[in-house]
């Protein structure tokens, strides 16, 4: 008995609680939050092979706060851009609208996206996306842009024909010898002329603001200019060496060489005739230094300039390279040579045999099958005379010149540029606002003001790598007087602003 009455008394209290339970949820107020987001969160092309492979892998930048998308590795010249598919995620937004402004009333469209996510879109057109949040009122527009290279990023461009400058002496002048070096931010242009060396200097090639100033301390052989870190150096026509930390005010230095190959540091490095014997000699020398007989197969005239790089493994120790000239039994080389301050050491890579080929440092690109691009620092040779005449061939070195590869056709000479020898190179940077107000004349072939590549430097701080090409000869001598630019496309195109 005593059980039945336990039983019906817990029966009692849970009805009793499963009252109060559900009075609880009767009386408690159910509130919803209603999304404010009109934010983007994944933009995409869909796969399309006919038009682009991998065209599902291109990136795309997604700027929230200045309501850009657009990829900024452009796709290659000519892809058909006029009726893509996007896939696009969202927030859980209301409404999204694509809008493309053909410039015409008539011709304008709109897209519901979330009704029709798979129509297309043309990008040639201005496209916009309009995004409305859960709450009907916070509205967000985003520029849509899928940027397409109007010339090959990866081509090396030149000034066209008809904007070639002369050299600073001006035009019509004949020119029997020219050197430009680059020292201490400025370029120096040594010109022979009517028996006559005038040095030139400017803190910018583009601009053509020249000052001068005529070479009378000595007879210079023109030719033989080199720059150091702290100093300019040149033979006169019998071999003494002289110094000037300004380009006019020149000192001989009491030292002799048969030819000067270049520089390290602030050594200026050259070959001596020591009783018939070539050996390797500096200026100034270091304590204990002697000169020391040149190997058979180093070039004694007609190398290359040297250019000196830093390894990133050794930043203490910078190492200079050359390439091609003559060897002292009149024979034309190809190799490449090195120097680190203490030895001079010939590199496995080689080219055509030459002399006075132009060799520079620069960038070269790769872009893979996914569209990622990859920047290189290279090594470029051109030119140079070889057995059969002045040349216009163009190699590139990736390994400090270990090896040297043919460039392809992207990097080639252009037909309007005379092959030619014994030019001088100087790589210059300039500004990238300044070179978008520059003369007509300078003005390379148009390039698309793409809104969105790979760097966030401002346009005010980027500084567009030119390569000017000074001079050179032809195969009778007679020396160009022109200058020439240029750049490889990419790096024409302004930052992302």
């Amino acid at each position: 008995m005593k059980t039945q009455k336990i039983y019906f008394f817990l029966c009692i209290a849970a009805l009793f609680l499963s009252g109060i339970s559900c009075n609880s949820t009767d009386d408690e107020e159910i509130t919803y939050t209603i999304s404010e987001s009109v934010r983007v969160t994944s933009f995409s092309l869909a796969a399309n092979d006919s038009v682009l492979a991998n065209l599902d892998t291109v990136f795309f930048t997604i700027d929230l706060n200045g309501g850009q998308i657009f990829n900024a590795d452009s796709l290659p010249v000519g892809t058909d851009v006029s009726a893509l598919i996007a896939n696009i995620s969202f927030d859980n937004v209301a409404q999204a609208k694509i809008i493309m402004d053909r410039g015409d009333a008539t011709k304008n469209d709109t897209i519901d996206y979330l009704a029709s996510p798979t129509d297309s879109i043309d990008f040639t057109s201005k496209v916009s996306l309009v995004v409305t949040a859960q709450n009907g009122v916070t509205e967000k527009w985003y520029s849509l842009k899928v940027n397409v290279h109007q010339m090959d990023p990866d081509s090396l461009y030149w000034n066209a024909p008809f904007g070639v400058k002369p050299l600073p002496c001006g035009e019509g002048v004949a020119v029997t010898a020219q050197k430009a070096v680059y020292f201490k931010g400025k370029a120096y242009s040594f010109i022979e002329s009517n028996s006559t060396c005038t040095v030139y200097a400017t803190d910018d090639p583009y601009a053509g603001e020249w000052t001068s100033q005529p070479l009378s301390a000595f007879t210079p052989n023109v030719q033989s200019a080199q720059a150091t870190d702290d100093a300019l150096y040149m033979l006169d026509q019998s071999g003494v060496l002289y110094r000037s930390e300004d380009g006019a005010n020149w000192t001989a230095t009491g030292q002799s060489f048969y030819s000067l190959v270049g520089s390290w540091k602030s050594r200026v490095l050259g070959v001596v005739l020591d009783n018939g014997v070539y050996k390797h000699d500096c200026y100034p020398r270091p304590e204990g230094f002697t000169p020391y007989p040149v190997p058979e197969n180093f070039p004694i005239t007609g190398s290359s300039q040297m250019v000196t790089f830093v390894s990133e493994y050794d930043l203490n120790t910078p190492q200079s390279i050359m390439i091609g000239g003559r060897t002292a039994n009149n024979s034309l080389t190809g190799a490449t040579w090195g120097y680190d301050g203490e030895a001079w050491a010939q590199l496995a890579g080689s080219i055509k045999p030459c002399e006075g080929a132009l060799l520079f440092p620069y960038f070269t690109f790769t872009t893979n099958q996914y569209w990622i691009t990859t920047q290189y620092t290279s090594w470029i040779v051109i030119g140079g005379r070889t057995a059969d005449g002045a040349s216009n061939s163009v190699y590139v070195s990736v390994n400090n010149g270990n090896t040297w590869t043919a460039a392809p056709e992207s990097l080639a000479m252009p037909s309007y540029i005379n092959p030619r020898a014994f030019a001088s190179v100087l790589v210059i940077g300039s500004d990238f606002s300044a070179s978008q107000k520059a003369s007509p004349l300078w003005r390379f072939m148009p390039v698309r003001q793409v809104a969105g590549m790979a760097t966030t430097r401002a346009n005010d701080d980027y500084k567009i790598p030119y390569i000017y090409i000074f001079g050179g000869e032809n195969n009778s001598g007679t020396v160009y007087n022109q200058i020439w630019r240029g750049a490889i496309g990419r790096l024409r195109y302004p930052p992302i602003p």
